[in-house]
């Protein structure tokens, strides 16, 4: 299975990504993250994408154009997302999807092979106000595309 919802934590949700998407697991993956907002209450995500396979780049288009269909939603219940990556390919990749579209929340995108779960233990301390060279926080409401 490429992505595993984990809600035993929420509001912080945790999304383990593994290898690519097989048949219909990338719509799956949308859709579950759709659901949450079916819940009307605020919540995080935490991402695990350190085991993401070679994963073609027309899933950072499916991903962008999700991300601009989802900044429709009123009111916007994702609050911030934290993103564990571990290599720079994964990095540009993510650099291509919040180019093309911005995110409706903030964005850390943590270089770290730290345990996810010492990770959400400490996500509220995860903040513009102390990234450091390992974190990258990406602004939201920002695309470098005017069109969209």
């Amino acid at each position: 299975m490429f992505s595993t919802y984990n809600l035993d934590f929420f509001p912080i949700i945790q999304v383990l990504i593994h290898g690519i998407p097989q048949n219909n697991e990338f719509d799956e993956f949308l859709q579950n993250w759709l659901q949450l907002y079916n819940r009307q209450e605020p919540f995080l995500f935490l991402f695990d994408i350190r085991d993401l396979g070679d994963i073609s780049i027309k899933y950072c288009f499916k991903m962008s154009l999700f991300i601009r269909s989802i900044r429709k939603q009123n009111p916007q219940y994702l609050q911030k997302s934290v993103i564990l990556i571990n290599n720079n390919k994964v990095k540009r990749l993510l650099d291509l999807i919040f180019t093309l579209q911005s995110p409706v929340a903030d964005v850390f995108i943590i270089n770290t092979e730290e345990n996810i779960d010492d990770i959400r233990l400490k996500i509220d301390t995860i903040t513009i106000h102390n990234t450091d060279e390992n974190i990258t926080y990406i602004e939201p409401n920002k695309s470098l595309l005017p069109w969209m």
